[in-house]
């Protein structure tokens, strides 16, 4: 490995000193947010590298063009993909390899079509252990809270019982200081991710108390050993307490902790990976598939409004693209959103006459919502027509764009298009790619449709960090369906996975309730043990069953 790899280039990197203890020579690049050409940056260097990192900067945007040109691997940390793989997916597919510090989305990532794949996660840093009898700050957190983190909100407000102290002020060594004085640091994920605050915490010999999930986030620091994991709002009131009532084992955990970072996450650790990565590879792909996938890449970001780029140039190099269904649905979106209807229509023509496009379910979609925002109701019914009667002689007669939404809601579920996580999705000015933006569509055109919001639900449900849209649906829907004891279940997990004790437990209770009043005990009970199968929520509720009830649904 070493003789492959003498001197590498970092983009937007701080592995510069631990990959050079490994004996590398490394030359930094810092360019400014936006485009730029690998070769015309690789010209000023005084050799050429064998191997170039590029990785995540999380506030400098930087997309890198030209990589067929590279002589060598070229990988690309991921370091956010939990909000930005809607764009990053195809970023990644223009690399040798890239790297992810989400377990969970290595594989996606390979299954987008990205050349390799590999799991780097965050690294924590070396820090002298301070004994817990001379820290003053029973639980801490640092994180911002913002309208758009609600959970994160009910996180703090909950955990004040227990005494929290937050801070969102602090940084760099200052952050680290103020968790040196601590003893618990509860961790809360924004898309049930693994983040920088887990190993920020170990660092300074804190007790990390983390959600499970992603299950691989066990690997990193051993289960009652090296930290506590929870699944709800019950278990961390459960781990918090004995946390706080056996200070002894908690500093013999935090000391754990400390000594995991040192053995397995530094940074040195985080570069030796890389170059193992990078060891493998080859220089990175080319070809019409690789022009693509950088040309999606950048029409995410402008779609997004995550980067600032000309629609010239986003339709340029889709234009030159080869003419996949993402490609053509991502050509018509730009050319909608630049008022070009005849450019729209004649790409619709083309899409139909092609039946490898007028069957898959992204390029119709595309075709017949942009016919529908152009008043083109011929040729929204033919694009409908053409995906839904694939195969099919009968299909149902659609009368207009709500019901073309929830019918392509279905279909791009089933074909994988779920949702896009971190993408601010506007129905007034984007059209639906995937399955939740459709739902979403449909709901801003049809309000009160409670049969759209328990779709909307459903999928919601597969994602982490969606507790509090699904809380805000399911109130809705208990409150017009008081009967179904099965969605005031559903309010109540969503609730408890949300940090609303009292809440949920409640409408946990009233779904019971409920159930037995139809004679259905059994059912509530299994269903229960399913959701909970280490019994705390049974304990709970029968605490919550001693208080007086409170007022019914909707009273």
């Amino acid at each position: 490995m070493a003789a492959r790899i003498r001197n590498i280039c970092l983009i937007h990197s701080h592995l510069g000193p631990a990959l050079a203890r490994l004996g590398v020579r490394v030359t930094h690049l810092d360019p400014p947010q936006g485009m730029a050409s690998l070769p015309e940056l690789l010209a000023g260097l005084p050799e050429p590298p064998d191997c170039i990192i590029h990785q995540e900067h999380l506030g400098t945007r930087l997309v890198l063009t030209d990589l067929d040109a590279a002589p060598c691997p070229v990988i690309y940390w991921a370091l956010d993909p939990h909000l930005n793989f809607f764009w990053q997916r195809h970023y990644a597919r223009g690399f040798s390899a890239v790297a992810t510090t989400q377990p969970h989305l290595a594989t996606a990532f390979a299954a987008a079509g990205a050349a390799d794949a590999a799991w780097v996660p965050w690294h924590g840093a070396l820090r002298p252990f301070i004994p817990h009898a001379g820290r003053d700050i029973p639980l801490a957190f640092v994180g911002r809270i913002t309208p758009q983190r609600r959970r994160r909100q009910w996180f703090i407000e909950h955990l004040a019982r227990h005494g929290l102290v937050r801070r969102d002020d602090v940084h760099g060594e200052a952050l680290a200081a103020f968790y040196d004085a601590a003893r618990i640091v509860p961790n809360e994920a924004i898309a049930g991710e693994i983040n920088l605050r887990l190993f920020e915490a170990a660092s300074s010999g804190c007790l990390p108390v983390a959600e499970r999930r992603p299950e691989a986030v066990a690997a990193l620091f051993v289960p009652d050993r090296e930290a506590f994991y929870y699944d709800d709002v019950l278990e961390l009131d459960d781990r918090i307490r004995f946390a706080l009532a056996h200070p002894g084992l908690t500093e013999k955990m935090g000391r754990a902790a400390h000594a995991a970072v040192a053995a397995r996450h530094l940074p040195i650790h985080r570069a030796a990976a890389l170059l193992e990565l990078a060891a493998r590879c080859g220089p990175p792909p080319r070809g019409p598939e690789a022009a693509a996938a950088q040309a999606l890449a950048l029409y995410q970001l402008r779609r997004s409004g995550q980067l600032v780029l000309a629609g010239s140039t986003v339709w340029q190099r889709l234009a030159a693209g080869p003419d996949t269904p993402e490609v053509m649905a991502a050509r018509i979106q730009t050319a909608l959103g630049a008022g070009d209807r005849e450019a729209v229509l004649a790409l619709i023509g083309l899409c139909l006459a092609r039946p490898e496009l007028s069957g898959h379910p992204l390029t119709a979609s595309a075709c017949c919502l942009a016919a529908c925002r152009l008043d083109a109701p011929e040729e929204a019914r033919l694009a409908y027509v053409a995906q839904a009667g694939h195969g099919r002689r009968d299909i149902p007669r659609l009368s207009g764009p709500r019901d073309y939404l929830l019918h392509f809601a279905g279909a791009l579920e089933a074909a994988g298009y779920d949702a896009a996580p971190g993408m601010v999705f506007d129905p007034a000015r984007h059209l639906p790619e995937n399955a939740i933006q459709c739902l979403v569509a449909a709901k801003a055109l049809d309000p009160d449709n409670l049969e759209v919001e328990r779709r909307l639900d459903r999928l919601l449900a597969r994602l982490p960090g969606n507790e509090p849209q699904r809380v805000a649906l399911l109130s809705n829907l208990t409150l017009h369906r008081p009967d179904d004891w099965a969605l005031g279940l559903l309010l109540g997990l969503a609730d408890l996975a949300a940090f609303r004790l009292e809440p949920g437990l409640e409408e946990v209770a009233l779904a019971a309730a409920t159930a037995a009043k139809a004679g259905q005990e059994k059912r509530f009970a299994r269903r229960l043990a399913l959701a909970d199968p280490s019994g705390r929520l049974p304990a709970a509720l029968r605490s919550v069953s001693e208080a007086a009830p409170g007022p019914e649904r909707g009273k």
